[in-house]
C-alpha cells in the first residue's frame, strides 16, 4: 500500500518537475525586484480599449477556470493608455468594478469589449457605461447606487497604486500584463499553446 501511494504522489508531482525544467528566469518570466505576495496570486492588468486584451480575454477566462482553490485571477484596469483621457479609461475601471461586484464581469467584460472593438463605439461618460450595463439587465438605479460608493473608490485607488508600483519597477509598461504572486511577470510570448501558458502560471505559483 505504501509503495502504492508513493507511486501515486510521484506521478502527480512529475508535471511540476517537467515544467521546473521546461521554464527558464529570463525567457520564459522576469523576476520582479519586489517582494513576493504573502499567498499565492494572479493579476492581470489590462484595458479594455486595447485590442490585444480584447483577444486575449478568452484566455485569460480559461487560465481563471483552472487556477487552484483559493487562488483568483485579480483583473486590474489600467488608465495609461496613449490617446485617450484618464477619465475615459477610468469609468471603465468603475464599470468593471460595479460588474464584479454583481458577480457579472465576465459578462459584462465581453459586452465593454465587444462594444469598443467589434461595434467600433466609444464610451464619453459614465451614463455611455450605465446605459450599455441597462441593455445587459442592470437596473439603472442599481447601477446608480454602486458606481461611486466607498467600497469601488477603494478598489479603484488600489488599482492606480498597483499600476504605479509595476510601472516604476519596470515590469508594467503595457497590456495585458500578467504578475504571479506579485514577483514573476509571465512573458506569455514564449508559449505556444494555452495548456503551455496555465503551466507557467502554475509553476510561477509554487516558487
Amino acid at each position: 500500500m505504501i509503495k502504492k501511494i508513493s507511486l501515486t504522489l510521484l506521478m502527480c508531482l512529475m508535471p511540476l518537475a517537467v515544467w521546473a525544467g521546461q521554464f527558464e528566469a529570463g525567457k520564459h518570466y522576469v523576476e520582479i525586484n519586489t517582494a513576493k505576495s504573502a499567498k499565492p496570486q494572479v493579476t492581470e492588468f489590462f484595458s479594455y480599449y486595447c485590442p490585444h486584451c480584447y483577444k486575449m480575454e478568452p484566455v485569460a477566462i480559461a487560465l481563471a477556470q483552472q487556477l487552484p482553490a483559493g487562488v483568483e485571477l485579480q483583473k486590474s484596469h489600467v488608465d495609461f493608455l496613449r490617446g485617450l483621457n484618464k477619465e475615459q479609461q477610468t469609468i471603465l475601471s468603475r464599470g468593471y468594478l460595479v460588474a464584479k461586484e454583481k458577480g457579472v464581469a465576465d459578462k459584462m467584460s465581453a459586452a465593454i469589449f465587444n462594444y469598443i472593438h467589434r461595434d467600433r463605439a466609444q464610451f464619453d461618460s459614465i451614463k455611455d457605461v450605465r446605459d450599455l450595463f441597462v441593455l445587459n439587465g442592470f437596473e439603472g438605479k442599481e447601477f446608480d447606487d454602486l458606481a461611486f460608493t466607498m467600497p469601488i473608490e477603494a478598489q479603484i485607488n488600489e488599482m492606480a497604486a498597483a499600476q504605479t508600483k509595476y510601472s516604476d519597477l519596470g515590469a508594467l509598461s503595457g497590456v495585458p500584463t500578467f504578475i504571479v504572486n506579485g514577483k514573476y511577470k509571465v512573458n506569455y510570448h514564449e508559449v505556444s499553446s494555452q495548456e503551455e501558458f496555465n503551466q507557467l502560471v502554475s509553476f510561477l505559483l509554487e516558487k
